[in-house]
């Protein structure tokens, strides 16, 4: 999925959606029934109180709701995974690539210690207005930094907040300058580009994480098969990956299927 910018700084999407109801060709109709059964039990479980169960979440995305942006955050368990990742790595400095309501954000904000830093990105002022509502509402702290514009244009700006990783104004040793997390979730025809901008600002031994990594599917595409900016960024990203041999990251892929569709995530390691 693409976007376009509004006059009124809205978000026109465009692009193929994942329905709810796509799931593998081998999930019927009963077992896509249980898939999302199955995340609604497990978030019924396993919710904590400070996270996925914090009130102040589902306020903000009944926020989002009513400020007309659409409903393509992470499910309140993917969100959670994101605080687990952040959480048991000991992440300190985490960007995020695509805010959207600030969903994904206050997940892997809750994660970090008090002197920690959170950058995200977005697009639209429209939606970046309704984050930093929904991070007042849920009182995090660190307060995550919104820069708003298109990804690209911030993250290369030569004299922007990006132009170096974190630590290197302050002389940090080399290998500890960068962030420990980045998880990139914005328009899917910019993965790419998104990727190798993730490579440069993150430090070795740091964590990348892709949403939408499979989107139903539509990464196996055929010889004859018309482009689809859904799925080209991402199927370069895995092509450079398998380019790369193994000398720059480690990397792993999940499906997911249930509250979210058939979709997934693909999580590297810089070495």
């Amino acid at each position: 999925m693409s976007y376009n910018l509004r006059p009124d700084g809205s978000v026109e999407y465009i692009g193929k959606k994942i329905p709810r109801a796509a799931l593998p060709p081998d999930v019927g109709v009963a077992q896509g029934r249980s898939a999302e059964a199955t995340d609604a039990y497990l978030e019924s479980k396993l919710s904590h109180p400070e996270y996925a169960a914090d009130p102040s979440l589902a306020r903000g995305q009944e926020r989002a709701k009513d400020a007309g942006m659409p409903e393509i955050a992470v499910s309140a368990m993917q969100g959670q995974m994101l605080s687990v990742i952040a959480k048991g790595m000991g992440a300190e400095k985490v960007l995020e690539i695509g805010t959207l309501a600030g969903y994904s954000t206050s997940f892997l904000a809750k994660a970090l210690p008090s002197h920690g830093q959170i950058d995200t990105i977005e697009f639209s002022p429209v939606h970046a207005k309704v984050s930093q509502q929904n991070f007042l509402d849920t009182d995090l702290f660190p307060f995550p930094t919104v820069h708003v514009g298109a990804a690209l244009d911030v993250l290369r700006d030569p004299s922007g907040a990006f132009a170096s990783p974190p630590g290197t104004e302050q002389g940090l040793p080399l290998e500890k300058r960068g962030y420990d997390l980045v998880f990139i979730d914005a328009d899917k025809e910019n993965y790419f580009e998104y990727w190798i901008e993730a490579l440069r600002l993150t430090r070795k031994g740091g964590v990348i994480i892709l949403d939408n990594a499979v989107r139903g599917g539509r990464i196996v595409s055929e010889e004859n098969d018309q482009p689809d900016i859904d799925v080209t960024g991402l199927r370069k990203v895995y092509d450079w990956v398998e380019q790369d041999a193994g000398k720059t990251v480690l990397m792993s892929g999940i499906q997911t299927v249930g509250a979210k569709a058939w979709d997934g995530f693909a999580i590297a390691v810089k070495l």
